[in-house]
């Protein structure tokens, strides 16, 4: 890979940050995004002489997002950017992208860094589409990633907790060293010299929730940051204070992997044609308004959603999901899909809680199915059930994924209909191995008379459609969240 410098008013040092790729999962283990460097949260001394910024460009391997109709893409584990909330993604920026993804008919392989610095080392490596993290246009990132149009404009201001104080010692504003602010600084001049030369550069490994937080609890008194991410932690942190505007309507956008084939392009032309559409400006009205279900999801839940959990249940999850040989993060994605992680909730036909049990099988496991209703003891079960379904397919003639799959798909419909649309499979040539395109199809057409009333199917009609979306779903979110938390829980 050929290193490329950047735009002469940065210093390059000819470096390659490190990043390495996500190992194959497998279940009973923990499955992870190869871990980054990590960074001190507590090392947040302003440093007077930091090393200079260098990225290498991407690999020239060229990139088909929009023929293979999926979108891999880098994002800060931001609120402002991408976070969950109860399993579900969230975010102004992710919202915005899931707009043109619709449109495209392209899945989202979403991919999370904590700071700038991770960002700038998945980005070296090229294995992506697609960048977003409250980027400020810039020409110093434009030269090696492009930008798209404007998605949105966001003052650029100086946050505090007592601006008398400031006044009065002459502090200097702080700003996370080569994150897009720092460039953006850099290149306007506009910014009055004194101003720019009196900034201390935070490490590019602080998160900006992290480094308000500090703000907040006067660990150091000022920070350069975007309207929108001031904004969202006033909510929980009401202290805060907005300064001064340094500038007012910058433009943010996403950026690109340039070997991506015309995606900005197609993007843009997007863009171009709906961000006056209802649905645009209503998500840019919802994150930029703050609306009641926005600050209540922030006031109550910002601790868990800046340390990066799924859901309050995380700690029962992972507790019968290593008891069980699950990966937790599997069990997370199930409870999501069943029940949005709701533990009250009771399907039409009489499934009930965080795990949608049926009557059978509290019967099964000698449990009082109203007690149902305990998270506990409703993952306990759940679990235990899914590891009895799972028995019947760790066999070597499947794959791991398969495993994982025919459990699913038994979880849904029952293990019943999965050996009915296994033998389904075997008259029709295909294999009764594989789920996808193959005992799915057969699990399909069990919903059809001629193969329903076929003397080889046992358990008669299924609704086939349901359970397919079911297992495609799990799958996605499963994939979400290894992605979303890349470091092995210890």
């Amino acid at each position: 890979m050929t290193t490329k410098l950047l735009p002469t008013l940065l210093v390059i040092v000819c470096f390659l940050l490190s990043c390495s790729s996500k190992p194959s999962s497998t279940v009973g283990e923990e499955n992870a995004v190869a871990p980054v460097a990590q960074v001190s949260m507590d090392t947040l001394k302003p440093k007077l002489a930091v090393p200079p910024f260098a990225i290498k460009r991407p690999p020239p391997t060229p990139r088909y997002p929009l023929e293979k109709k999926k979108l891999k893409v880098l994002t800060l584990h931001s609120i402002n950017s991408f976070f969950l909330y109860d399993g579900e993604e969230h975010g102004l920026e992710y919202e915005l992208l899931q707009l043109y993804a619709k449109h495209a008919g392209m899945a989202i392989d979403i991919v999370t860094v904590d700071n700038y610095k991770e960002m700038y080392d998945s980005i070296a490596v090229g294995d992506f589409d697609l960048a977003m993290g409250t980027l400020f246009v810039n020409e110093a990132m434009d030269s090696i990633t492009p930008f798209s149009d404007p998605l949105y404009h966001s003052d650029v201001i100086l946050a505090t907790i007592d601006a008398s104080d400031l006044v009065k010692q002459a502090s200097p504003a702080h700003v996370i060293h080569h994150s897009p602010l720092h460039f953006w600084i850099d290149e306007h001049d506009s910014i009055p010299p004194h101003f720019r030369d009196s900034i201390n550069h935070l490490e590019t490994g602080i998160s900006k929730e992290i480094a308000l937080e500090r703000v907040a609890t006067k660990k150091f008194p000022s920070l350069v940051v975007d309207k929108h991410d001031f904004l969202i932690m006033h909510s929980y942190f009401p202290q805060l204070k907005e300064h001064s505007v340094i500038q007012r309507e910058q433009p943010v956008g996403f950026i690109f992997n340039p070997h991506a084939e015309s995606l900005k392009d197609h993007f843009n032309a997007w863009h171009a044609k709906n961000r006056q559409s209802v649905n645009y400006r209503y998500t840019i009205q919802k994150y930029g308004d703050h609306s009641a279900f926005i600050k209540e999801k922030l006031r109550y839940e910002m601790p868990m959603i800046t340390q990066g959990t799924i859901s309050k249940y995380d700690d029962l999850i992972k507790q019968y999901a290593s008891k069980e040989a699950f990966d937790w993060k599997l069990i997370a994605a199930i409870i999501h899909q069943e029940s949005r992680f709701r533990p009250h909730v009771v399907s039409p036909v009489g499934a009930f809680g965080l795990m949608q049990l049926m009557p059978s099988v509290a019967k099964t496991y000698k449990i009082n199915f109203t007690k149902l209703s305990s998270p506990d003891l409703n993952i306990a079960t759940g679990t235990k059930y899914l590891r009895w379904i799972y028995n019947h397919f760790d066999k070597p003639e499947f794959s791991e994924e398969d495993k994982i799959k025919f459990s699913l798909a038994s979880y849904n419909a029952g293990i019943g209909h999965i050996h009915d649309a296994r033998a389904l499979a075997t008259k029709y040539n295909l294999n009764p191995n594989v789920w996808t395109g193959n005992v799915e199809v057969m699990l399909l057409n069990k919903s059809t008379r001629k193969y329903y009333s076929d003397p080889l199917v046992k358990h008669g009609h299924c609704r086939g459609l349901e359970t397919q979306v079911y297992v495609r779903n799990i799958m996605q979110y499963y994939e979400h969240y290894l992605n979303f938390l890349p470091i092995v829980d210890q």
